[in-house]
């Protein structure tokens, strides 16, 4: 706990020596950043594929609090959180300062207005990063509660990478723990305060979470016809010719349809569609 409380008050310190680095600075400062808040409660990231570096959004089923250094440990991402994260202590300070953007879901009104404003942070080069489930799930299935792994990908945020024609990568977040492999224990779920679930996943031995990054997925039906976009959720539809190519300028695919495509892509990392 000491070590966790001493990394986030660095992470205050940099956000306000942030403005005097470069672009090339600031997201190296962020990635190692993020790597020690995972160090300092004994977390192992384990990588698999290319994180986007630019003008992409990131979209990965949401397991814990941990999510979010993982992402941030592998890309330089702006993330979009629940604006209560704005009142958590000293963290969303931190958040606001650092720059992530908040959506308030008690106002289905000013969902338009925060789309747009992802957009615009999409066009400007950066990668915005997105739970699109909307919540936390357990992450690995847990029969005693009937808890899944994950949810349904809401499509909202994904009409932002339409509306600024930027590629869709999906993220599988997956925790396991020593000899126990899959677990739910690190999930923040419910009524349970941000301090208790500190305390489980600090009580936790050998946690590994790894983030493994699929094929990008295209926002323009360049890449496929568009009759085969219309009925498709298959990743594959939606794929760059490479697993990764950038989009081009096309005919627009619907943010329901990339919704369904990246969550399928997200379930098949998983190995099998669980819950």
């Amino acid at each position: 706990m000491l070590a966790l409380s001493g990394v986030l008050l660095l992470g205050a310190a940099l956000v306000a020596v942030l403005p005097l680095l470069s672009r090339a600075g600031r997201q190296t400062a962020g990635r190692r950043w993020a790597r020690l808040v995972l160090a300092a409660v004994g977390v192992t990231l384990v990588v698999r594929g290319e994180p986007p570096r630019n003008r992409a959004l990131l979209v990965a089923n949401h397991v814990s609090w941990l999510d979010i250094p993982a992402v941030l440990a592998v890309s330089p991402a702006r993330m979009l959180a629940k604006h209560e994260v704005r009142r958590w202590p000293l963290i969303g300070s931190l958040a606001a300062r650092g720059g992530t953007l908040f959506v308030d879901r008690t106002r289905p009104r000013a969902l338009p207005e925060t789309v747009a404003q992802v957009a615009g942070a999409l066009r400007s080069g950066a990668v915005v990063a997105v739970f699109p489930e909307g919540t936390t799930w357990c992450g690995a299935p847990r029969a005693d509660a009937g808890c899944g792994w994950s949810g349904r990908f809401r499509p909202a945020m994904f009409q932002a990478a339409v509306d600024a024609r930027v590629p869709v990568v999906p993220v599988r977040l997956s925790y396991r723990a020593g000899s126990v492999g899959a677990t739910a224990a690190p999930a923040f779920l419910a009524d349970e305060s941000l301090l208790d679930s500190v305390r489980r996943v600090l009580a936790l031995r050998d946690l590994v979470v790894t983030v493994t990054v699929t094929a990008d997925l295209a926002t323009s039906s360049d890449l496929a016809t568009s009759s085969d976009l219309a009925t498709s959720s298959d990743p594959a539809a939606f794929a760059g010719r490479s697993g990764g190519t950038r989009s081009r300028p096309g005919r627009l695919v619907s943010r329901r349809r990339l919704a369904e495509a990246a969550e399928a892509a997200v379930r098949a990392a998983a190995g099998a569609a669980v819950g």
